[in-house]
């Protein structure tokens, strides 16, 4: 229910926003990413993780509202932890800096959805990441410090996050 009612968010706000193209007030995006465990319990379980994630971005000049969807599997380091299914939704504001929009900075928060297989246990979470990236041309390079409040008395699971991708729209 929920994926649906994102997916027709996305499709109203694409086609609310498609014919504003030319006055550059929407853009779409994908990234393919890396992530690299940071916190110590977390890269102490997980080798890194591998994952995807699309979003839009809403806004005029400099500053853009954004949606991202992902889907990132952390791989376990032993049979003693099973892999953990990270699917995040977030809200966030990107911000561009010199004059061709060429670097930017954002910051997102949200909800994630965590399938963790040491326990066969499903749950959601609090999740957040900072980042900072470069737009060359279509081409989108990026890096976050990512994470979620992990179950119980576990803290937060981070990670650094290496992104690529392209980007359609302004």
């Amino acid at each position: 229910m929920k994926y649906s009612l994102m997916v027709l968010a996305v499709l109203l706000v694409t086609g609310i926003f498609s014919g504003a193209h030319a006055q550059k007030l929407f853009f779409l995006f994908a990234h393919g990413q890396y992530a690299s465990p940071v916190q110590s319990s977390f890269k102490n379980d997980y080798n890194f993780g591998l994952g995807a994630e699309g979003g839009v971005g809403i806004g005029t000049g400099k500053t853009f509202f954004t949606g991202t969807v992902g889907y990132t599997v952390f791989d376990a380091r032993s049979g003693e932890v099973g892999n953990i299914t990270y699917v995040p939704m977030k809200v966030g504001l990107r911000r561009y800096f010199l004059p061709a929009n060429l670097l930017f900075i954002h910051a997102d928060a949200g909800v994630a959805h965590i399938k963790d297989k040491t326990t066969n246990s499903t749950y959601s979470r609090f999740t957040a990441d900072v980042g900072a990236g470069a737009k060359l041309g279509p081409f989108e390079v990026g890096v976050a410090y990512d994470g979620f409040s992990r179950s119980g008395s576990s803290g937060y699971a981070s990670w650094l996050a290496f992104k690529a991708g392209w980007r359609f729209g302004l």
